[in-house]
């Protein structure tokens, strides 16, 4: 008891109580002052004295006294410290005389969880504690303290240089737990990389919820390994871009990825997500002989892409409609009408896309479709279902929205444009058009008027010029192109040939032909 006690002499005879104030402890000492002699503890230099009297009116400077130590402490100090006292008052004097270090580590922590002490205090003491901690991780053995830590009251000294600490010296449960509860901001993403990828393997790749999360966050900001990618492609379900990254990150690792391509392509078809990223997944789905049904499913989306929205066609994509069309998978009609167009644009296609181009042209016949890209088949193909005379108009809007024609015929006479309007019939999905019939020489101007609910939009006006003589070869069509053609150049001999020709397949038909019409019709 008499430890860092002192005699305290005072010659004011009002005085009959003596306080010791600690700033670090929550509570004053007092002590009794008898004929002007009290014997308070002191255990700090900055220790304030306070006096009182039978009034209980305080004083402080205007108060004459004298002091004494009764014993000197400080080289018995750590002995006392040894022998296992735990009071809080030797322990202030410790700490505050002392700098922290590794032999003296336990003190500090005694005194952080001393309930004499104030909070802030504690929170101090905690931080100072933490810091050297972190200075220290990976030195000295410290594991043995750690365990004796309060980490919740720690966590909020600094919740940052803890989770540190716990991480770097390898106790990643106890992290984790703080983790959850208390969340990982600000923590140095090599730190939560660490930790994640530990308690991955700890948990044997079991699902859980907070674990994937802070697998996505380290993921996010760029840093990852083989464990943490493996159970991000396990377990990770969206969104669709960070998914599309882990795939090629697990691609770079040499990894399988065929169930997170199954993934990425069902999430796509779901979102109706058109990204080119998509076509490069399917690629590599394929290759590793993916199901029938999904590749189908996704080349019917690609294809609605094309040839709705207008989206460029890929080799690859072009490539897996060919395969699919010719070894007679349950294709969709956006499908084998994607290829048709796509096929419809090469000049000189070879015999078996021409095959293809027949089939699906007369399933459109069948379903009365017809389609812009149509003027870019050759003649021979379109007569059969007399369109090779056929000049067509298409516009591309929403599905459902209304879609009014405007359009002009200038037949070369100068006279003045006469517009007229018609509604158009919705072919399919938002495609809207219409054929006209025009003649060498003449010139078609439209343009188109798109009303939605809220909205009405006017297209620009375009401008089809008939320049070149159209039609099956021989066919009335082409015949009449080409006179009108010799007309307009002055040739006036081949136009008398042309008519006397035009005119003797009129007479033939005619002549070979009848049409028989039943009583009372």
């Amino acid at each position: 008891e008499k430890l860092f006690t002192s005699r305290l002499y005072c010659d004011d005879p009002k005085i009959r109580e003596v306080i010791v104030c600690h700033r670090q402890f929550a509570a004053q000492e007092i002590y009794p002052c008898v004929r002007g002699v009290a014997y308070p503890r002191i255990y700090t230099d900055d220790a304030v004295l306070l006096f009182r009297d039978e009034k209980q009116r305080c004083y402080a400077s205007t108060v004459h006294y004298n002091i004494k130590k009764l014993m000197d402490e400080c080289n018995a100090l750590e002995g006392i410290l040894k022998c296992g006292i735990e009071d809080a008052g030797v322990l202030l004097h410790y700490c505050e005389s002392h700098e922290l270090n590794g032999k003296n580590l336990e003190y500090f922590q005694q005194l952080a969880e001393s309930e004499r002490c104030t909070e802030e205090y504690r929170s101090f003491l905690r931080k100072q504690i933490l810091d050297y901690y972190a200075a220290h991780a990976d030195g000295e053995d410290l594991d043995r303290y750690l365990y004796k830590l309060d980490y919740r009251k720690y966590m909020e000294a600094d919740r940052k240089v803890l989770l540190e600490v716990l991480i770097s010296r390898r106790m990643f449960r106890q992290a984790m737990s703080l983790v959850e509860e208390y969340g990982y901001e600000g923590v140095e993403i090599s730190s939560l990389l660490k930790l994640t990828s530990r308690m991955i393997l700890k948990s044997d790749m079991a699902e859980d919820d907070e674990l994937l999360a802070l697998a996505s966050e380290v993921y996010r900001e760029g840093k990852y390994d083989e464990v943490i990618l493996h159970y991000l492609i396990l377990y990770r379900f969206g969104p669709i871009g960070e998914l599309l990254s882990i795939w090629k990150n697990a691609r770079g690792f040499e990894m399988d990825t065929y169930d997170l391509e199954e993934r990425i392509l069902e999430l796509l078809i779901f979102t109706s997500d058109y990204r080119k990223e998509g076509e490069a997944v399917l690629e590599s789905y394929v290759s590793q002989s993916g199901k029938e049904r999904l590749i189908g499913a996704y080349l019917t989306q690609i294809s609605y892409g094309v040839f709705v929205k207008e989206y460029t066609m890929s080799p690859f994509v072009r490539s897996r409609l060919e395969y699919a069309y010719t070894n007679h998978w349950p294709l969709n009609l956006v499908c084998r009408l994607a290829l048709f167009q796509e096929i419809s644009k090469e000049k000189d296609p070879k015999p078996e896309y021409v095959g293809i181009e027949k089939s699906i042209l007369e399933e459109c016949a069948r379903e009365n479709l017809t389609f812009g890209f149509f003027r870019r088949l050759s003649p021979e193909l379109l007569s059969p279902y007399q369109l090779d005379d056929k000049t067509f108009v298409e516009c591309h809007a929403h599905p459902g929205a209304r879609v009014t024609l405007f359009y002009a015929l200038d037949t070369g006479l100068g006279t003045e444009l006469e517009y007229k309007c018609e509604p158009l019939r919705e072919i399919y999905e938002g495609i809207f058009g219409r054929t006209f019939t025009l003649f060498y020489g003449e010139n078609l101007h439209y343009y188109f008027q798109i009303d939605r609910e809220k909205s009405t939009r006017t297209t620009a006006e375009r401008v089809l010029n008939m320049k070149k003589i159209e039609g099956s070869a021989g066919s009335k069509y082409q015949l009449l192109n080409q006179m009108l053609s010799d007309r307009r150049l002055d040739k006036k001999q081949e136009v008398k040939d042309g008519l006397k020709n035009y005119l003797r397949q009129e007479q033939y038909v005619k002549e070979m032909f009848t049409i028989d019409r039943e009583d009372g019709k």
